[in-house]
């Protein structure tokens, strides 16, 4: 599941194009689809695009060597070829990627595209509208929770694909993690996650902490030389798991971006293992920069800094302590957190059934 979801809600996003949503749900039509640019529109599109990639990338020599890819693309006549927007879209992309990869970076074909607006702030509302909008997106989404459930041995397992808006979700995950309170342990599965917010991941990891603030991590802005930071609340609402108890994060390929946030700062502090595969290494915040009325350059502008390893995923992702295909990363999970919480039963007929299920994990690895 992609969320798809509006720049002021989300910096640390998959998607953060309001205007992309119905356009990337069903095709464009055919007029849409085959509409061409003459050579002069194509000229200011890569023009505007090499300008907001030398202002704007996270590392400015990078911008600038991407900046100098597509001005150089376009000298030698190689935009001629593409017949409509999408395939100049397509074409832009492939060319800045291979002058730096970023897999946060990319142009995209966005009918009727809105201007371009100031980066928002963490903190700054909402228009009421969006708002409105949001809340019933994620509503009908649950807030992207799709599962709780206890599993044998009173071990918590708990699956979500997005880290939603906080200003929206905070009360659906404070209802998730406090049902998950009372667990044993705990399996948290962000196989198909994709992003989203990144104070939402610092609501949820609050739940897996201390009585202390933790400094999560720090997020860097250098087009406007600023920095977010950061930290767990000790006074999230209701219950909290704590620190002391297991914590296992099943990852994917799919793992991506906040999601990523999430398991690579807690993986930092040794709070959770990671069980699974290496994940889709995005670790960029990004702002869409309209470039063509009908064309988009979503840009990283910033960049996670984790304080113990003072660097992040991007481009490497996020290794898993234990290394297993993803498919059985529930299964090895749950056997590993099985083998913590048997030592604890003292019921004979429970720990009997509890062995019993172990071996039934064990065998299926």
């Amino acid at each position: 599941m992609r969320h798809i979801l509006p720049a002021a809600a989300m910096i640390f996003c998959v998607i953060a194009l309001p205007t992309a949503s119905a356009q990337e749900q069903k095709p464009a039509s055919s007029a849409q689809q085959s509409r061409s640019l003459s050579a002069a529109d194509k000229a200011a599109a890569v023009d505007l695009l090499a300008q907001r990639l030398s202002d704007k990338y996270v590392f400015a020599d990078e911008g600038k060597k991407m900046a100098a890819a597509v001005r150089n693309h376009l000298l030698k006549g190689d935009y001629q070829k593409a017949a409509t927007e999408t395939e100049f879209a397509g074409l832009l992309t492939t060319h800045i990627q291979a002058a730096h990869p970023d897999k946060h970076l990319s142009i995209r074909y966005v009918p009727n595209a809105q201007p371009d607006r100031p980066r928002p702030s963490l903190n700054q509302a909402m228009p009421a509208e969006v708002r409105q909008r949001m809340t019933e997106m994620g509503q009908y989404l649950n807030f992207s929770f799709e599962r709780v459930e206890r599993l044998p041995g009173n071990i918590m397992y708990l699956k979500f694909n997005g880290f939603f808006d906080a200003g929206i979700a905070n009360a659906a995950a404070t209802a998730a993690m406090n049902l998950a309170a009372n667990g044993n342990a705990m399996i948290i599965d962000l196989r198909e996650n994709r992003g989203g917010d990144p104070r939402m991941v610092a609501h949820v990891a609050s739940y897996l902490l201390g009585d202390k603030k933790v400094h999560l991590s720090d997020i860097y802005f250098r087009a406007d030389n600023e920095t977010n930071s950061f930290w767990s609340d000790p006074a999230v609402p209701g219950a909290r798991f704590g620190a002391d108890k297991p914590v296992y994060v099943l990852t994917s390929g799919q793992t991506f971006s906040a999601a990523e946030d999430f398991t690579y700062n807690l993986q930092a502090i040794k709070r959770i293992t990671v069980v699974g595969e290496t994940t889709g290494g995005g670790a960029h915040p990004i702002q869409p920069f309209r470039i063509d009325p009908n064309l988009v350059a979503v840009i990283p502008v910033g960049r996670s800094i984790n304080l113990i390893t003072q660097g992040d995923w991007e481009g490497t992702g996020v290794k898993p302590d234990v290394a297993v295909a993803s498919e059985k990363a529930l299964t090895k999970a749950n056997a590993l957190a099985l083998r913590q919480v048997l030592p604890k039963i003292s019921n004979p007929n429970e720990r009997s059934m509890l062995e019993k299920k172990l071996a039934e994990l064990e065998t299926a690895l």
